[in-house]
């Protein structure tokens, strides 16, 4: 009963996936009004399942891959190769999947680039983009997020 308490916050992700995607999709950028919440949603929902009887070095996991996570996108962003959005979107994302299985953060990660170098090499060969042209990650690291839950 306590675990249920965990599934808040990829709960609430699951929710605003639509928006988050057709957003990025159409102006190639993640809103705070999504991607901030989901941080201490996820969050307050494993401290609940902590006092409500489950290990907390479930928390423990999952809060250090979230700071792992956030420090490796900041300094991607920092490079001008990720935005801020993803950055945050890939935090939220690690804090809710460590939860469960220990590397569900990397495999999600791992699904997500796979998914968007699918699509990329795919509109080269149909000289749909180009070197130098961008593309929104947000729609490929929510289905990275989709697959690994499922699969933990």
């Amino acid at each position: 009963m306590s675990e249920l308490f965990a599934c808040i916050g990829p709960l609430y992700l699951l929710a605003v996936a639509w928006p988050l995607a057709r957003t990025d999709i159409r102006e190639h950028r993640l809103p705070n009004k999504y991607t901030l919440p989901l941080l201490p949603i996820a969050l307050f929902g494993q401290l609940a399942a902590c006092f409500a009887g489950s290990d907390w070095s479930k928390l423990g996991l999952a809060f250090a891959w979230a700071v792992v996570a956030f420090a490796v996108g900041l300094g991607i962003n920092r490079m001008g190769t990720l935005g801020m959005g993803d950055v945050k979107l890939i935090t939220g994302m690690s804090l809710c999947l460590g939860w469960f299985a220990p590397l569900a953060p990397l495999f999600a990660l791992c699904a997500a680039f796979a998914l968007a170098t699918i699509v990329v090499l795919f509109l080269f060969a149909t000289r749909k983009a180009r070197m130098g042209s961008s593309i929104a990650l947000g729609p490929y690291l929510l289905a990275g997020f989709v697959i690994a839950l499922g699969a933990s």
